[in-house]
């Protein structure tokens, strides 16, 4: 494996943060149908969660267009069926992959709504 530590959180950055940004935009569609009587409150945050989200991932982008790191999903068919996703990256002219599993997709988004959520009432 070439790739360092870094190199390797950022990749899953970059996997992950997507998938957050469309759970916050899909919670955001369903809460502007409805008659939640606070609805304002939690549409607000949902905006400002989703904007705190979308400044991770573009610098996640940035730093790895920085590193020379290119990172593309693969087709859906190739992927195990007990898997969330799987990317291809390109790094130093080595190709590696990164998939993760269900279950640690599942754990991993909620440690980071967590993080998010924490920040977006801290201030």
């Amino acid at each position: 494996m070439i790739s360092t530590p870094e190199e390797l959180v950022m990749i899953k950055e970059c996997c992950l943060l997507p998938l957050m940004l469309d759970m916050v935009e899909k919670q955001r569609k369903d809460l502007e149908t409805s008659t939640t009587p606070m609805k304002s409150l939690y549409l607000a945050a949902l905006l400002k969660l989703q904007d705190m989200i979308h400044a991770d991932l573009v610098y996640t982008r940035n730093q790895l267009r920085t590193a020379d790191i290119k990172l593309w999903k693969v087709d859906a068919s190739e992927v195990r069926e007990k898997s969330a996703f799987k990317y291809e990256y390109m790094n130093k002219g080595y190709r590696g992959v990164f998939e993760m599993l269900r279950s640690l997709v599942k754990a991993e988004l909620s440690k980071k709504f967590g993080q998010y959520i924490a920040k977006v009432f801290e201030k």
